[in-house]
């Protein structure tokens, strides 16, 4: 561990939980529930090459308000692989798992909050789901204009093709956020990169999927079905974010419903769970609590 696990950190992941899985469209799909049946709830999505232990340490902080459920998106984490992957099939693991934890259960409307990619997998859950939401929270995902010039913009996808490392140590030294960035909470990296690798044969791999981001394209960011949601919708992004363009921004606040709050977070880059944990959990608390 390179740097001391902060009192919070240590609380947090003593938070005792539920792990599941179900089947969607003929895979399996992994989930970890936390929190109390009675009270709201909501499912947090990951982003591109990620899993569900990203939220470890923030679920827990959410749980004076919400039961919470956190999961792997087929391809990722402890979840199945497909031979395809589209947006519309992740919205339906999303909105199975949130069916699956009793968030739908006596008239209840839970809340999909994603970061990154898994912003525009809530918004397209939001966007195709028969049962009413609360609300959709879109966590540092770049809606893009049409005009946007996708030859230059940054890649928020795993691009590495996958392989063999002889042992744990190894594969953990070649660990990088993607996009890549610096990150103070070295604490938190190396959680999130113990739980990004399996043993496989004689040595160790990443748990993801290297083929996803290359069938899902950069088509599944373009869609700008968050603007035509039938329930509430928040954004959070890092002002140091080099995906959150002003370009980006401007487009988005001109397309959002005029009621919309969209919460800046300072100090921090694309991975905000990452480099404001605490600030995040705040500002998703500022957003819910308008829409209660």
């Amino acid at each position: 561990m390179k740097d001391e696990q902060p009192d919070w950190f240590k609380e947090a992941l003593s938070v005792s939980k539920e792990e599941k899985s179900i089947i969607v469209e003929e895979k399996s799909i992994y989930y970890q529930h936390w929190g109390d049946g009675n009270k709201p709830g909501m499912v947090l999505v990951h982003g591109s090459g990620s899993h569900s232990h990203w939220w470890d340490f923030i679920a827990p902080l959410l749980l004076d308000d919400f039961q919470v459920s956190a999961l792997d998106l087929s391809g990722m984490g402890d979840s199945e692989r497909r031979e395809d992957y589209s947006a519309e099939v992740f919205g339906k693991e999303i909105l199975k798992v949130a069916e699956d934890s009793g968030f739908f259960e006596d008239n209840k409307e839970p809340i999909i909050c994603g970061h990154s990619m898994g912003g525009f997998m809530s918004a397209t859950a939001g966007y195709i789901s028969d049962k009413p939401l609360k609300g959709v929270i879109m966590i540092d995902s770049p809606i893009r204009p049409p005009t946007y010039d996708y030859s230059s913009h940054v890649r928020s996808g795993p691009i590495r093709r996958i392989k063999t490392y002889p042992n744990e140590e190894s594969i953990l030294e070649r660990f990088r956020l993607t996009p890549e960035q610096e990150c103070d909470n070295e604490f938190l990296v190396d959680y999130i990169a113990k739980w990004s690798i399996k043993e496989a044969g004689n040595g160790y791999q990443w748990k993801f999927d290297d083929t996803i981001f290359d069938k899902l394209g950069v088509s599944h960011m373009g869609r700008n079905i968050a603007f035509d949601l039938k329930c509430n919708l928040g954004i959070i992004y890092g002002t140091e974010s080099l995906m959150m363009t002003d370009e980006i921004l401007d487009f988005i606040k001109e397309n959002v419903p005029q009621d919309t709050p969209i919460i800046p977070i300072d100090q921090a880059a694309h991975h905000v769970p990452l480099d404001q944990p605490q600030e995040l959990v705040k500002s998703i608390k500022l957003i819910t609590k308008g829409w209660m």
